[in-house]
């Protein structure tokens, strides 16, 4: 049995399409295998989605409030794991609501410790490793000269640059490979450009977002005539997409827990 006074909490942004926890499911039946002697919980950071799921669900409650609830329960130990990509808006609200915990853990209910694991794309260093591994699960059937169009979701501020710095190790590596943010730039319309440039005539779509849900299945691989896939086709491209979430590729997914693993020990130093 896990031992009560230790905790992780796995936080993602969530999705409101069924069947989209799988990345999700897929994450916290490895870390509760990896980490046998530790309770393992799991939140959303979007309030839309918590909505959308009820609070009376677990998947309804926003990290702060499993939190407190750990607090209560006498969890002492936590080490606070985000499935974010990279460390854009959520992930700083995530670090906030840690910042404010360790600032009041004194007294009874306070934690002996908590941690947080950085996001996927958190360092120069995650940029490098998430480039090289990002090669290693690119779709199988793509054939030379075709070139893979990945979707990131986008931010504002500074941490949107972190999809440029992606860019340029994936250029490095292999030219074919591309990446865009659907809310930010650059967008499809740059990538069109590029891909042109390069002289590519079929793209194979993937998403750089944790779980397949709305923007994977609907902004990506939809039918609609706003999606990247009719955006593509309607440019001239012949159009593969393959809507796996990053949470659901065993090799994406051992960096999240890698960062995991990093959080873990800072509470055993």
């Amino acid at each position: 049995m896990p031992d009560t006074q230790n905790a992780i909490l796995l936080a993602a942004f969530g999705s409101r399409l069924p069947g989209a926890e799988a990345s999700l499911d897929a994450i916290r039946a490895r870390a509760a295998e990896l980490y046998p002697d530790w309770r393992v919980e799991t939140a959303l950071t979007s309030g839309t989605v918590r909505r959308h799921k009820g609070a009376h669900t677990s998947q309804g409650q926003s990290p702060e409030d499993i939190l407190k609830g750990l607090q209560r329960q006498g969890v002492k130990r936590l080490a606070v794991q985000s499935l974010h990509v990279i460390p854009g808006d959520e992930y700083k609200s995530l670090e906030r609501l840690v910042a404010g915990l360790s600032a009041s853990q004194a007294g009874p209910q306070g934690f002996e410790g908590i941690s947080l694991g950085r996001p996927l794309l958190g360092n120069a260093a995650d940029v490098r490793l998430v480039a090289q591994t990002l090669l290693t699960v690119l779709p199988p059937a793509r054939k030379p000269g075709e070139a893979v169009l990945l979707m990131g979701h986008g931010t504002r501020g500074r941490a949107n640059g972190v999809y440029q710095d992606l860019a340029d190790e994936l250029r490095a590596l292999d030219p074919l490979v591309l990446i865009g943010a659907l809310e930010a730039e650059p967008g499809l319309a740059a990538k069109v450009d590029e891909l042109r440039s390069l002289g590519a005539s079929t793209v194979h779509l993937m998403p750089l977002l944790f779980a397949r849900g709305v923007h994977a299945t609907r902004d990506m691989a939809g039918e609609g005539k706003n999606s990247w896939r009719a955006g593509l086709t309607n440019a001239g491209f012949a159009c593969e997409t393959h809507v796996k979430g990053a949470g659901e590729q065993p090799a994406l997914a051992d960096i999240w827990l890698a960062h995991l693993r990093e959080a873990v020990e800072r509470l055993s130093a």
